[in-house]
């Protein structure tokens, strides 16, 4: 099993990423991955068909989750407004 001393990670960006074009990227990615599952799972509330729809709508889901917790650890890990 791998120990991953995240304090020490979180060292690492001393400095603000929020400038940075691949931070920016990141998070654009994220924000439209995160915009992309939301409008399909109104579309599945508003307009539900079978049994299948659940299973749609339930990845639609872990999309949003995960799309959020993409942001947060960029924001975590490299948006440091302590510095």
């Amino acid at each position: 099993m791998v120990y991953i001393n995240h304090d020490k990670e979180k060292q690492m960006a001393k400095n603000h990423q929020t400038e940075n074009p691949l931070f920016k990227a990141l998070i654009k990615r994220a924000e439209a991955d995160l915009a992309t599952a939301f409008a399909s799972l109104v579309l599945h509330f508003d307009s539900p068909t079978s049994g299948e729809s659940l299973k749609a709508m339930e990845h639609l889901l872990d999309n949003i989750s995960s799309a959020e917790k993409r942001i947060a650890t960029l924001n975590t890990y490299f948006n440091n407004t302590q510095i």
